[in-house]
């Protein structure tokens, strides 16, 4: 007789529980959804149905490896932004919800207007950013840049996935290197981690790109490099947005003062950190 469902989602939570796995009931949940293929509560209804034996050891499986810390979202090769559903895995960064914030903030500023705006995101990642501002205004004309081909890959694939990879240039190059023309805003969440937090991570970050999160000995390297370099590429009056490191929104605002930069804001995300910093380039200089 095979194990039911209700068996193997028990077990496996108390496996993952047993190694310290964080949320291991909505770990072990999510991994029997993606094996059984079906929503995640569906299968509530059904505790008593018998699992196929491949089914079983596939679920136990993936069960080690989250057991070891790798991230969920690898193991399921899916994560989802605002109304994005990403594939995701090494060589890309999880898109983490409060980019949300940073998303609704150039939503806030720009409001929808129906002007063909040119927006540029550094540091593209999966796609997420790109892809949103893609989907939810479409008279946009996006351009995103990436350092790292195996991301660029991800973002060019998701972008495709979503429907809107005809409406973003994906240009693999170092922030805005080799490109032409000017900007009515930058989006950017730039890797911001010090490099003392880079030994504190999280077990699961240990196995996320280390190029998209070491933001140099202060966390501040790639601010720096943008608010310096902006007038290269930003037109006057045109707007920056960047995600920040927790305590990094206050002294990012006054290099931006000390730049030419004005009209500066710093927002919040879900947990209450100053998370956004949007600033204006001012007309002279």
């Amino acid at each position: 007789m095979r194990p039911t469902i209700f068996v193997c989602l028990k077990k496996g939570i108390k496996f993952l529980e047993s190694a310290g796995v964080p949320e291991a009931q909505i770990s072990a949940e999510e991994l029997l959804s993606y094996v059984l293929a079906r929503p995640r509560f569906s299968f509530y209804v059904d505790l008593g149905v018998e699992m196929e034996e491949q089914q079983k050891l596939e679920f136990e499986t993936l069960l080690a490896k989250r057991a070891s810390r790798y991230p969920l979202q690898y193991l399921m090769r899916t994560a989802h932004f605002r109304n994005a559903v990403l594939e995701v895995g090494e060589g890309c960064l999880i898109p983490r919800p409060e980019t949300e914030t940073l998303v609704d903030m150039v939503f806030r500023t720009l409001g929808r207007s129906t002007e063909p705006l040119n927006l540029l995101d550094v540091g593209a990642g999966s796609g997420n950013i790109a892809i949103s501002l893609a989907q939810e205004r479409p008279q946009w004309f996006i351009t995103a840049t990436e350092a790292s081909p195996e991301a660029l890959r991800y973002a060019k694939m998701n972008a495709e996935r979503n429907g809107v990879s005809g409406r973003i240039r994906f240009i693999q190059t170092d922030l805005w290197n080799g490109i032409e023309g000017s900007f009515d805003a930058i989006v950017s969440n730039p890797p911001y981690l010090t490099e003392r937090e880079l030994c504190e991570l999280q077990p699961e970050i240990e196995f996320e790109p280390r190029l998209a999160l070491n933001g140099g000995t202060d966390g501040l390297l790639f601010f720096k490099r943008m608010i310096y370099e902006a007038e290269t590429i930003l037109k006057k009056g045109g707007f920056f947005f960047f995600e920040v490191g927790a305590n990094q929104a206050k002294i990012i605002s006054e290099i931006l003062k000390s730049n030419n930069f004005n009209s500066i804001q710093i927002s919040k995300d879900d947990a209450g950190i100053d998370r956004i910093v949007s600033a204006r380039l001012g007309n002279h200089g």
